[in-house]
């Protein structure tokens, strides 16, 4: 401080006053000049670091829209004489680590998730809509519909999009301008019907029952087919014309105990087959207690038919 002080005085004296004036003048706008361009540097090399970060990303995430904070002016960037060095700081490459060797400079950049935009023809969906009211099991005609195109916010997730190709009757009472769902809609569906009445407790068999088509809407439970219906009874009376439904069914008591039963017993190379009285009840494939009537004896057998067993071995 004392030797600028002398120093002063010195260029004072050789200068004069109003030149020395001048001097201190320069001195304080080259200083400022200095100052004004080291602020200037940091854009500057900030500029120069987006530049090189564009060129070294992949095409597809080269846009200055992508990098996130790095316009924020807390992001300061010093002037690096070299290149800087970009590496991804993550496995989802959505951080970048920058750095500059030669002032041991670093900071992350982040990059923005691009969000693809929806093509506007996936932005709309298909749906049919009714132009007339209609009444629960009515059927639905093509006529009767009419094929929109609506934004998918508008469309049930269970509206039909595919008119299906059988006949398709209203579940319920449907009104003018409904976008139809699932819901609202059954087909016709071929089941198994009575032929006849039959009793509760009645034993099923083939010839009291047929496959029909339905225009109605029919339980969920309502058989389809007339397999597997062998050794099964009635669980209620069940009125001709009445769709048969899995609850209407139970296991068929075969035997019945004191009733007669026919007993065979079955070899490679024999079978017999004799009359035994049933001690206990029995449905198919159970074990029951039977007394042959020719001898008296107590025998095991499994039931495998109506009024019908067989010897265990």
């Amino acid at each position: 401080m004392r030797q600028t002080f002398y120093g002063g005085r010195l260029l004072k004296r050789l200068f004069g006053a109003s030149k020395w004036s001048f001097i201190i003048g320069l001195l304080i706008c080259s200083t400022g000049a200095l100052a004004e361009e080291s602020t200037a540097a940091a854009p500057n090399a900030k500029q120069m670091l987006i530049d090189q970060l564009l060129t070294w990303l992949p095409q597809d995430a080269a846009d200055p829209a992508m990098l996130q904070g790095i316009n924020d002016q807390r992001f300061r960037v010093p002037l690096c004489p070299h290149s800087f060095r970009f590496s991804f700081n993550d496995q989802s490459q959505r951080t970048i680590k920058a750095q500059c060797q030669a002032s041991s400079w670093q900071r992350v950049v982040r990059l923005k998730t691009r969000k693809t935009p929806q093509a506007a023809t996936k932005a709309f969906g298909y749906a049919y809509e009714l132009n007339q009211s209609l009444p629960a099991e009515h059927e639905i005609t093509r006529e009767n519909l009419v094929k929109v195109s609506k934004p998918h916010r508008h469309i049930a997730q269970n509206a039909l999009a595919k008119w299906p190709t059988k006949r398709v009757f209203a579940s319920r009472t449907l009104r003018k301008g409904q976008i139809l769902t699932t819901a609202d809609v059954y087909q016709a569906q071929t089941v198994v019907v009575a032929n006849q009445t039959i009793p509760a407790g009645f034993a099923i068999s083939g010839d009291q029952l047929s496959l029909k088509s339905i225009s109605y809407k029919v339980p969920n439970d309502a058989l389809t087919d007339l397999s597997g219906l062998q050794h099964l009874a009635a669980n209620r009376l069940i009125h001709r014309g009445s769709v048969l439904r899995k609850r209407d069914l139970k296991k068929a008591k075969l035997v019945r105990r004191g009733e007669e039963v026919v007993l065979n017993a079955k070899s490679a190379h024999y079978s017999i087959e004799t009359t035994a009285t049933a001690l206990q009840d029995g449905y198919f494939g159970d074990q029951v207690k039977l007394k042959n009537i020719n001898s008296n004896q107590i025998v095991r057998a499994i039931v495998s038919g109506a009024n019908r067993a067989r010897v265990l071995r």
